[in-house]
């Protein structure tokens, strides 16, 4: 009666059809078949159903209606997710009386499972969550004003939470950490997020997020266009203080600490000039080269505070090379590792969530950039400004004792232009439900995974 079926993410609208509803919306699903798409690198089932709820909810939203009742398209968590992330929007600066989006509530429709649509509003809640502290303009969203945030957020969950300052910090030698934040008048700060899950004597998953509230490239001042979005250079440490409060919630049985470096790159009097020797709490010196390369100095220090912790594996998240936006667009974050069963892992989780990581090499030919000096032991000093992410990550690289970290760019992801249909213009959030999915897997692997452990234990034992 009203034409061929919807196409994905084609809408129709249709009142007076049930007494019980003032509102149905059908949607097209797109492919019946569709699947793990191996060249798509993503489950496009999945994501079919968020994209087709995402866009029926925004047309009911548009209608101004109080409840939205959504289906499990045979995927409760999907379909929450989309939901979910479809209607938040940036108005928490504007006056109650003059916001012109009006936020929903969501209930599950239907005998679906109730544990996945709950695990799927988590999800969607923790990559909003992430959504708003980069949306806040950095006047507001200071480094004190991010730690006190984070600290109201998490009081009443079982995470524990230790803030460390400027003096800890010099006690300690992050030189490397502070000359990226001394050119501005706020404070730094460590921020520690310890969450035991399970036994305290099994090793934690260590998050770190690079949480630079601001960054203006130091003396090595960016362009007014530059600078347009970075407010959301924090975007590292707003996705590890996310996945916490998710994984707090969601009761899972892991440990994870998260460390979250916190300061302002500025250009005071007192900020770190190029060609600069600090030594980091490692004992390495560093030439330090333009401040707008600075989101390695800042994690240098952090990486090797990590390593106390005997971590199974290190997960660091920042917004570093402008090259990886260039390459991939907000299609993929670049990631990189030398370990293999991690990068499975990661990989795995980006099919599930729809937020696709792509593997960069660390090979050995990017140390010559960062190691062929005089003056010093190390240099973020690049001779010849090409292949930027992978130096960058080569220079990270260094300060690792072991081959179970990974470093993951989120630079090209940080910012959504409106191309995703569940997604509104603005800061993304993303990659949130990745790094949940992950520590899900790792708290509940999959049968192919136990077996294939067993097998390597078994393989060791012989």
């Amino acid at each position: 009666m009203f034409g061929p079926l919807p196409k994905l993410g084609e809408v129709r609208t249709f009142t007076q059809l049930d007494p019980a509803y003032s509102l149905v919306t059908v949607v097209g699903l797109g492919d019946n078949n569709a699947g793990y798409n191996k060249r798509e690198a993503r489950d496009e089932a999945k994501e079919n159903i968020r994209k087709a709820v995402g866009v029926a909810c925004r047309v009911l939203q548009s209608h101004f209606v109080d409840k939205i009742y959504v289906e499990g398209f045979d995927d409760p968590e999907s379909a929450a997710e989309g939901a979910t992330l479809a209607l938040w929007a940036n108005q928490q600066l504007r006056d109650p009386a003059r916001r012109k989006i009006k936020i929903p509530d969501l209930i599950m429709y239907g005998d679906c499972d109730w544990k996945k649509w709950r695990i799927g509003l988590e999800k969607g809640e923790a990559q909003n969550f992430a959504r708003k502290l980069m949306e806040a303009p950095a006047n507001i969203m200071t480094p004190r004003t991010f730690a006190y945030t984070i600290v109201q957020a998490l009081c009443k969950t079982s995470l524990n939470v230790t803030l460390r300052g400027a003096n800890w910090l010099k006690e300690h030698n992050m030189n490397a950490f502070l000359s990226n934040t001394q050119g501005s008048p706020q404070p730094p700060f460590l921020m520690e997020i310890d969450y035991n899950g399970c036994d305290p004597a099994i090793p934690p998953i260590v998050l770190i997020g690079k949480g630079l509230t601001f960054n203006s490239g130091g003396l090595c001042i960016k362009t007014c266009e530059g600078m347009k979005h970075m407010r959301g250079d924090m975007a590292g440490a707003a996705v590890v203080a996310a996945t916490f409060r998710a994984v707090a919630n969601l009761g899972l049985p892991i440990n994870v600490r998260g460390l979250m470096p916190l300061g302002e790159n500025m250009p005071g009097g007192s900020a770190a000039r190029p060609r600069d020797i600090v030594k980091s709490t490692s004992g390495k010196s560093i030439l330090i080269a333009g401040q707008d390369f600075d989101g390695n100095l800042l994690l240098t220090d952090t990486l090797c505070y990590a390593q106390k912790f005997r971590p199974k594996y290190i997960v660091s998240l920042t917004t570093m090379s402008k090259e990886i936006e260039t390459s991939f667009d907000l299609s993929a974050s670049g990631i990189f590792t030398s370990n293999e069963k991690l990068w499975q892992l990661l990989k795995t989780a980006a099919v599930h969530s729809g937020d696709r990581i792509w593997k960069l090499p660390l090979w050995k030919v990017f140390e010559r950039e960062i190691i062929d000096i005089k003056s010093a032991d190390l240099s973020n000093l690049v001779k010849f400004p090409r292949g930027m992410p992978c130096t960058n990550s080569a220079f990270l690289n260094q300060f690792t004792c072991k081959p179970n970290w990974a470093h993951i760019d989120l630079m090209g992801t940080m910012y959504e232009y409106g191309k995703t249909s569940y997604l509104r213009r603005g800061m993304s959030g993303r990659p949130t439900r990745t790094i949940i999915e992950f520590l899900g897997q790792m708290a509940y692997p999959p049968l192919d995974i136990i077996n294939q452990q067993q097998k390597q234990s078994n393989y060791e034992t012989d």
